[in-house]
């Protein structure tokens, strides 16, 4: 069932609340807005018939191309027909069982401000029949409360606390696409790519860490489509601002208690410092000099060191959960690189050196492609690389945007568009050792395909080739032992070619001949049976 309370929070600033207003104001009454699925003069049942009908001839002829439809719902189809949705799927997955609901809610970065969402937001339960749904990053329903049988029909679908709504989970949808564009969007009725919510329509908002410009969840507001209204849009962006406000506030509360301590430990002692909050974020120091706004830990350091990038060390000393003290002591020969990109394998992320992490594809695709040219790149040139022909400048000015808030204005340089910080790449330290004759190494590096749910034409085109490199730099090395490992890894369990050489190599009598013989003609009638 739907809850009807949350945790009370302290008021927020009106002033704050009323700017937030004005901005989403000006954002979605923007005519022609792409984000807002209808406006005030569409009739609702007879648009809902429209996009029933587009979508099914999109599907029926087994390609999403619709001119009745908005491109980023098209381009939001494709991603979740590559993620192996189905459109004929009937409920969404649950991804955080009811065990584990609870400590999934306290652990959010939301728990301490969901009363001042739900303060905004408590009318529309019952006067306009609305749910109200809040997830986390990863687009899992942990909070979801509303008109009782609003719930239970939207229970149905597996629209309930626990459930995924990422667009791998369920397809098109405001919680997940929201979630993946990293901006406010309104889905109507056979917008949704899974026709079991075809009778829903759901405006939702991401909600960021003020600090760092994380993405930390989103807020919907789900409603039948024809009680729906179009401004529900612009109330739930009104609702993420009020809790980024809200965690604002809080942040500064907690920078006041942080500065009381400080005071209290520095107290008769002469070593330089510098206090941290939560993020890294320097809220005071003392004979520190220069600093830069944030502290970041490199991983090449000792745990509990912090190295600074003019090359100064300093011990750091917690302060309880809410910041730390870093004691300066020199300076350091660590030259770490900012940025790791560590985009092999089934879960891929990027990672500051502050231990911060994104793992958002679309920015890991922005990432990869300007880690392969660091020369610099224009919106044109990215548009490409990212989405063929399809590309549009404002898209990836957004993610530009989304990046850049992430890793730091001066990290990701424009005109061109260039990463304008060290870095280190897994799948770039890969190529290199197999360009270096090293295949030994380069498999050990190997985890998986370079961002395997990447459909972008770039990131396609450097995976294929990464991979066929690898491949074949092994198979000219004829060594048994490394033939072995590349069939025991997924990427060459059901290589012939290699399962042939290997038999080729061992002498006879070597008892790993026959073994080698087996796979190989297990791998070739598997090949036959699929037509391979």
């Amino acid at each position: 069932m739907c809850a009807r309370r949350a945790v009370a929070v302290g008021p927020v600033s009106d002033r704050v609340v009323l700017d937030c207003v004005e901005a989403s104001e000006r954002v979605v009454t923007r005519a022609s807005n792409p984000w807002a699925a209808i406006d005030v003069a569409t009739d609702p049942v007879e648009h809902a018939r429209l996009l029933r009908g587009a979508h099914e001839r999109a599907l029926e002829l087994g390609h999403v191309r619709s001119s009745q439809l908005r491109e980023l719902v098209l381009q939001s189809w494709e991603r979740s027909l590559a993620a192996g949705v189905a459109p004929d799927q009937v409920r969404a997955p649950v991804r955080v069982t009811p065990d584990a609901l609870d400590q999934a809610k306290e652990g959010s970065p939301l728990w301490p401000v969901i009363g001042a969402i739900y303060a905004m937001l408590s009318s529309l339960d019952e006067d306009a029949r609305q749910i109200v749904a809040i997830s986390d990053a990863g687009a899992n329903l942990l909070w979801v409360s509303g008109d009782a049988g609003t719930c239970e029909r939207a229970q149905e679908m597996g629209f309930e606390a626990g459930a995924g709504w990422s667009e791998q989970d369920a397809g098109t949808n405001a919680v997940g696409t929201a979630a993946a564009l990293d901006h406010p969007v309104q889905i109507f009725s056979a917008e949704h790519l899974v026709a079991s919510v075809h009778a829903w329509t759901c405006s939702a908002a991401p909600i960021h860490e003020p600090a760092t410009g994380e993405l930390i969840g989103v807020v919907d507001l789900t409603a039948s489509l024809r009680t729906n209204h179009p401004h529900t849009l612009s109330v739930a962006m009104l609702a993420a601002h009020k809790a980024e406000a809200a965690l604002q506030i809080r942040s500064l509360e907690t920078a006041a208690r942080l500065r009381e301590r400080w005071e209290h430990a520095i107290r008769g002692r002469r070593t330089a410092n510098v206090l941290l909050d939560a993020h890294g974020r320097v809220i005071a120091s003392r004979g520190a000099a220069a600093l830069p706004m944030r502290l970041e830990r490199p991983s090449a350091a000792a745990e509990g060191m912090v190295v600074l990038p003019d090359g100064r060390v300093g011990e750091l000393q917690a302060l309880g959960g809410e910041g730390a003290i870093v004691w300066l002591r020199g300076r350091s020969q660590l030259r770490p690189a900012r940025l790791r990109l560590q985009l092999l394998g089934a879960d891929p992320s990027a990672q500051l050196v502050t231990g911060r992490r994104e793992r958002g594809l679309r920015s890991l695709e922005l990432l990869a492609v300007l880690s392969m040219y660091p020369d610099g790149m224009t919106t044109e040139q990215l548009a490409l690389a990212l989405y063929g022909e399809r590309g549009k400048a404002v898209t990836i000015r957004a993610q530009v945007h989304r990046v850049r808030k992430w890793l730091g204005e001066s990290a990701l340089t424009t005109q061109p568009y260039r990463l304008g910080v060290p870095f280190e790449a897994d799948w770039l330290e890969l190529g290199r050792l197999v360009a270096a004759g090293r295949p030994h190494q380069a498999l050990r590096l190997y985890r998986g395909p370079l961002l395997p749910a990447s459909q972008a034409p770039a990131i396609v085109e450097a995976r294929g080739l990464l991979e066929e490199s690898l491949r074949r730099s092994i198979l000219t090395t004829a060594d048994p032992e490394l033939l072995s490992r590349w069939l025991r890894h997924p990427a060459g369990a059901d290589d012939l070619a290699a399962a042939r050489t290997l038999v080729a190599v061992l002498p006879p009598g070597d008892p790993r001949r026959a073994a080698a013989t087996a796979t190989a003609a297990a791998i070739a009638r598997r090949m036959s049976s699929t037509g391979a």
